[in-house]
C-alpha cells in the first residue's frame, strides 16, 4: 500500500519495496526499502521517465524535500523522481548499533554487513526499476548491469585495462 499526499507543486508517494538480503539467495531472508516518489503536480498523471536519487553516505536516508527545492525543481520538469533510502539507511530496514547485536557475534555481524555494499544497492535499484516500470528497461540499466557484473571481491583489472 502506498500513501500519497500533496505539498506545494508536487505529489509525494511513500513506497516500500521488498528485496532479498542476499541477492545470491533470492528465496532467503528479505529486507524492506523505503522510497519517496516525487512528481510535479501538473505531471502526476503522465508516464514520465524515472530518476533515482541515492543519497551520499554513509548511512543516511534520502533528503526529504519540501516542495520543489534545489535540483529537484529542475528534475521534476522531465522526470518522476524516486528518493531511495538505500538498504540499512533512513526508513529502510536498519543496520545499526541496535540491530547488529541481534545478528550474533562479531563474525556474524560482519557477514551480515557484507550484504550492504554497493553491489547489493545496484541490484536493489534494478529490482525497484522493474517494479516501478513494469519491467521496461531504462537507459542506465545496461551500465548498471555491467558495473555490477564484476564482483567487488574479485581483483581489479590491470592498470590501463578497460573497466566494465
Amino acid at each position: 500500500m502506498s500513501d500519497s499526499y500533496r505539498q506545494p507543486g508536487v505529489v509525494l508517494t511513500d513506497r516500500r519495496f521488498t528485496v532479498p538480503l542476499d541477492h545470491a539467495d533470492p528465496a532467503g531472508e528479505t529486507i524492506e526499502l523505503y522510497a519517496r516518489e516525487v512528481v510535479a503536480s501538473d505531471k502526476a498523471g503522465q508516464d514520465l521517465p524515472w530518476l533515482v536519487y541515492l543519497q551520499g553516505g554513509p548511512g543516511f536516508g534520502a533528503h526529504r524535500f519540501v516542495g520543489r527545492q534545489a535540483w529537484l525543481d529542475r528534475a521534476l520538469k522531465e522526470f518522476r523522481v524516486l528518493l531511495l533510502d538505500q538498504r540499512g539507511t533512513g526508513r529502510s530496514t536498519p543496520a545499526n548499533r541496535q540491530t547488529l547485536p541481534l545478528r550474533g557475534g562479531p563474525a556474524e555481524q560482519a557477514a551480515y554487513l557484507t550484504r550492504f555494499r554497493a553491489d547489493s544497492i545496484v541490484r536493489d535499484c534494478e529490482l525497484v526499476r522493474r517494479e516501478v516500470t513494469g519491467g521496461a528497461p531504462g537507459p542506465s540499466s545496461a551500465r548498471a548491469s555491467a558495473a555490477s557484473a564484476r564482483s567487488p571481491t574479485s581483483p581489479s583489472p590491470p592498470k590501463g585495462s578497460p573497466r566494465p
